[in-house]
């Protein structure tokens, strides 16, 4: 029979052994899981297949660029970034004709304080004019809603003295104020804004120094970036943004130019509107080029060269980035494109999504 003392040294044994044993275990289970993360980080399962949810979709309207300079690639990193394998397409619903066009345009004219019957010079464009100082005129096309409100400040002189602009936040926030209360403001185009100055140059409207020399602002509105967010993120951390570019990649999707007046019919000398609508709620994964691919397409021949960079000579990309295309008509879809940036203002635009994917 074991004495006390022989039963103490087998159960301090067993305490120790056992600590050790659970150690160990604990260690490898640990080193295991870590082989197996290292593991799946070298060969990641396959991502699933891209949801094409709108089947072949039409190619982008891009306008003709015939001219385009020399170009050639100097990058940060000596390199084209490696890039997504998909990008999400949106569906961006095509205005069509309807008996509301025309009810709809009256009542959009009348918020900007245009209140007689328009000239119809076409079935679906109206133009109307008020007999006041400025020869305020608005054009509109009922179906898409764009519409060029325009003003001669030239009539009143004293609208280029009238400058009393605090900060480029309060021409902002005033401007997008009265664009919601006529029913012209989207929530999507709040957030991307460009202010420019200008000032009066013997009755043309040249570019300011800065807002202290400026007789008017210019105000671009852009719609705001496409936020990816990281599903892994409790934080809804944002894992990438892509940014729009139009077709001029210098102009919002609303343009104002704006005099220091408080009469609102002289307040906004000109404004062209150009928004399109587009379904956030209706989107599919399609597969996109490689970067190197969009860049061979374009040094030969292919994609779009906006009209704000020089058109002869020799340019260096110094940016490639994926962003989206917001076309200056009714597109259909919001689709990706590649947008290359370069010196002088160069900016020029390649389709990604991958060709198998679209209507020839």
């Amino acid at each position: 029979m074991a004495t006390l003392t022989e039963a103490s040294v087998v159960a301090r044994n067993a305490i120790k052994w056992g600590g050790l044993g659970f150690v160990g275990i604990t260690i490898f289970w640990y080193i295991g899981v870590a082989a197996l993360d290292y593991y799946k980080f070298l060969n990641p399962p396959p991502s699933p297949p891209a949801t094409v949810d709108f089947n072949k979709i039409p190619s982008l309207n891009f306008p003709e660029s015939k001219e385009r300079p020399k170009m050639s690639l100097e990058l940060p990193t000596g390199r084209i970034p490696a890039f997504p394998d998909r990008m999400r397409v949106y569906y961006a619903p095509t205005r069509r004709s309807g008996f509301a066009d025309a009810s709809r345009a009256i009542d959009t004219a009348t918020a900007l304080g245009f209140l007689f019957k328009p000239d119809q010079p076409t079935e679906t464009d109206y133009v109307w004019t008020n007999q006041d100082q400025l020869g305020s005129r608005l054009e509109m096309n009922i179906i898409t809603g764009h519409f060029k409100l325009t003003r001669q400040w030239q009539n009143n002189p004293t609208l280029a003295t009238l400058a009393n602009f605090q900060s480029d936040k309060q021409v902002i926030a005033e401007t997008e104020n009265y664009l919601k209360r006529v029913g012209l403001m989207n929530d999507d185009a709040v957030g991307v804004e460009k202010v420019s100055y200008l000032r009066n140059d013997v009755g043309k409207l040249v570019k300011a120094l800065s807002l202290n020399d400026a007789d008017f602002i210019q105000l671009d509105l852009f719609r705001k970036n496409i936020d990816e967010i990281d599903p892994a993120s409790k934080s809804k951390e944002i894992k990438a943004s892509y940014p729009f570019y139009r077709t001029d990649p210098t102009k919002g999707l609303i343009r104002s130019v704006i005099s220091g007046s408080k009469i609102q019919s002289e307040k906004i000398i000109s404004m062209d509107y150009e928004y399109t609508d587009i379904d956030y709620t209706k989107s599919g994964t399609y597969p996109v080029k490689t970067g190197e691919e969009a860049w061979d397409e374009l040094s030969k021949g292919d994609g779009f060269v906006t009209g704000t960079g020089p058109k002869t000579g020799e340019i260096k990309i110094r940016r490639i980035f994926l962003g989206y295309y917001d076309s200056n008509t009714n597109q259909k879809y919001a689709m990706p494109i590649y947008v290359f940036l370069g010196d002088q203002g160069f900016t020029a635009y390649v389709s990604a999504v991958r060709e198998e994917w679209i209507t020839k």
